[in-house]
């Protein structure tokens, strides 16, 4: 196990019915608030305008940045500084996924710097500060409500770059279930694949002495698929509950200790996919991150026999056959959720010219692990 450094100051507040406490928590950090809202159905739900009169109630003004889209643009981003910076505003709430919560970060971030805010998803400079955030969640996936990454897309130069300051951290987020159970079938199943990768990225890379680390990892994935019926049971509170609570585990640093490694590649081809063709972040993944664990299969096969038997109990193959096995059980549930499982049913075009810019985007990505553009190809290729 390498030595590592574990930090998330994110208090949660977790439970049916924790979103009447929106007001009092936000309270303690400002009295002028951004309340960031996502597109979709949050707002004829009556959602937003709860959040706005708990806010009110507990003595907060608000001002609020109108549809922040999945695949959160930089232009939104901007959008929310101008209106911190002209308003003064003191705290940034998203009430939302992790589209809202990820445009919320990069605004608190922006509010209270003069630079351009792109600078620091380029690395060319790294935030010290930021507003304080507040976030609830509407949707377990990208457990941005606990985590300090950051992803936004340039629009104007296609590109999808992440950030991970520590100042990004929410100061709180609430989880309720009951917000959840509206949340259609597709975003849903985007969501438990989202999740699963998370905890299914660094699981098969760096030092594989982290028992504890497998474990909550392993953890992570088997909720997630013992817990799949939400598909069909989408008002059932338990489901949704035990699916929230493991995207939050997923992404909040646990899963990743110990393994002296920080190498996300099926996210890094998957934000260089999505940058060109604005497909759903867990939709991409599906297709995506079966091909990048076949790839890495063939490295270290002896770790995905480990994976098929703990997670799927395949035995009595060699690794390589096993490895490939537990892959395949994974692609198979992504397909039963009714999520795409290759580029054609992603509607991305599978020419040689856009899968030379697709991979030529990963290697200048600020964040990118992979630096052969010959990687890149393999995989997608594998994903037609």
């Amino acid at each position: 196990m390498k030595p590592f450094d574990f930090y998330n100051p994110t208090r949660i507040i977790f439970g049916n019915g924790t979103f009447a406490r929106l007001g009092a928590e936000t309270a303690k950090y400002g009295k002028k608030a951004l309340l960031v809202k996502a597109q979709g159905p949050l707002e004829k739900m009556g959602v937003y305008s709860r959040a706005a009169k708990l806010l009110a109630d507990a003595g907060v003004r608000v001002l609020s940045l109108e549809g922040v889209s999945a695949n959160p643009k930089l232009s939104s981003v901007r959008e929310g500084i101008k209106l911190c910076q002209q308003n003064k505003l003191e705290v940034v709430v998203a009430v939302g996924g992790g589209s809202a919560i990820d445009c919320a970060k990069a605004i608190a971030v922006g509010a209270v710097d003069e630079g351009d805010v792109w600078d620091f998803f380029t690395g060319k400079r790294a935030a010290g500060k930021a507003l304080p955030i507040g976030a609830v969640s509407t949707l377990a996936a990208t457990g941005a409500e606990m985590s300090l990454h950051c992803v936004i897309t340039n629009e104007a130069e296609k590109k999808k770059y992440a950030t991970h300051f520590e100042v990004n951290y929410p100061r709180f987020s609430i989880i309720d279930p009951e917000l959840h159970k509206s949340v259609p079938r597709f975003l849903t199943a985007c969501g438990l694949c989202d999740t699963i990768t998370h905890a299914g990225e660094n699981y098969f890379i760096g030092d594989r002495n982290t028992p504890m680390t497998d474990r909550i990892a392993e953890g992570v994935i088997l909720t997630v698929l013992e817990n799949d019926r939400v598909l069909e049971e989408p008002e059932n509170l338990e489901l949704r509950a035990n699916h929230a609570w493991a995207a939050a585990i997923g992404i909040n640093g646990l899963t990743d200790c110990g393994r002296g490694a920080f190498y996300y590649g099926a996210h890094t081809i998957e934000h260089a996919v999505s940058a060109h063709f604005d497909v759903a972040h867990g939709a991409g993944l599906a297709v995506v991150h079966p091909a990048w664990l076949a790839y890495l299969c063939e490295q270290d096969p002896a770790r995905f026999a480990h994976f098929a038997e703990r997670i799927f109990g395949i035995k009595g193959k060699s690794a390589r056959e096993a490895g490939l096995a537990g892959i395949a059980a994974l692609k198979a549930k992504y397909a039963d959720w009714g999520l795409p499982v290759t580029l054609k049913e992603l509607k991305v075009p599978t020419d040689q010219a856009t899968f030379e810019k697709i991979a030529a985007d990963c290697l200048v990505d600020p964040d990118s692990g992979i630096k052969d553009q010959k990687i890149v190809l393999d995989v997608l290729g594998r994903c037609r």
